[in-house]
């Protein structure tokens, strides 16, 4: 008994040292931030002076505030209009470069998978150029085609859609794992639906979807947390304008927290935003119960 508690101590030491380096860097940059954060969302706080208690005010004067409650209604366009297109687009071009040859499907995944390679600022200046109203190849091909061309960025109106595509570059990383989940999918239920006379799409929507499902939950709670925290596609372009229109809880929290040094109440704001993020990640699981397929569940 002796021999097997000296066994098992050594054996938690040897874990806790590889271990180790991976629980300090867990504490010290996510738990205890997190726990700060809430902690001065309670307070006022300007990181030049000591917090002062304030309770739940900096939430209530959140909800007051008109700017947060516009940058919370374009952060929701964006999960609820741009979010669903991307995914649409990028199950679209999964199915039909699954249905072609592997040799040349390597080459489109490739093609697809690379623009998730380049840096957020990178591509946000590489939009700029592109659709920028005087001379952008967006605006070009429009003008050769006698369709008017809208501003863009500098137009409230277009702000919004030209951010939505912009996203449209990043969908490559979705792709890839749809890809994936369809190359699980036996083939003898296709073979099995066609020698029933069944058509393409009823093929796709009663064998195809549901059988990668899985894969669809994972991109879509994957997908809109990162929406929800969109920041620096549209800080970089528009700075959250023109009139607010491209402005994103992210952005209020960057602009409260270091521009305007209002600590707790950017600390509020994100738990706000965390809150949002965590009921619908938990309504979405919920909901999956009587929807994904499992094979072997």
């Amino acid at each position: 008994m002796k021999r097997r508690t000296c066994t098992s101590l050594r054996n938690l030491r040897i874990g806790l040292f590889f271990v180790g380096p991976w629980l300090i860097g867990l504490t010290v940059f996510n738990i205890v931030p997190f726990m700060l954060s809430l902690y001065y969302s309670l307070t006022n706080y300007s990181l030049l002076s000591p917090p002062v208690w304030t309770g739940f005010n900096n939430f209530r004067w959140l909800f007051e505030d008109e700017t947060f409650r516009l940058a919370l209604w374009n952060t929701f366009y964006f999960v609820l209009i741009g979010f669903p297109l991307t995914q649409l687009a990028a199950l679209v071009l999964a199915i039909m470069l699954h249905s072609i040859g592997e040799k040349s499907m390597k080459w489109f995944r490739a093609a697809y998978y690379f623009p998730g390679l380049v840096p957020g600022v990178v591509m946000a200046l590489t939009w700029m150029l592109m659709m920028n109203p005087n001379f952008g190849i967006f605006n070009f091909f429009l003008s050769k085609l006698g369709i008017s061309s809208p501003l863009w960025f500098d137009d409230p109106f277009w702000a919004k859609p030209g951010i939505i595509l912009l996203s449209f570059w990043y969908i490559g990383g979705s792709i890839i794992i749809y890809l994936a989940a369809l190359k699980d999918v036996p083939v003898e239920l296709y073979e099995a639906a066609s020698l029933d006379g069944a058509s393409m799409w009823y093929r796709i929507i009663k064998i195809t979807i549901p059988m990668i499902s899985p894969a669809i939950l994972f991109n879509t709670v994957v997908g809109m947390i990162a929406t929800f925290q969109l920041f620096t596609e549209p800080f970089i372009i528009t700075g959250g304008g023109p009139d607010y229109s491209t402005l994103t809880v992210g952005i209020f929290i960057y602009n409260q927290a270091f521009r305007f040094l209002h600590m707790g109440y950017a600390s509020a704001a994100a738990w706000v935003l965390f809150v949002i993020i965590f009921a619908l990640t938990f309504l979405l699981l919920k909901i999956s119960k009587g929807i994904v397929y499992y094979r072997g569940g």
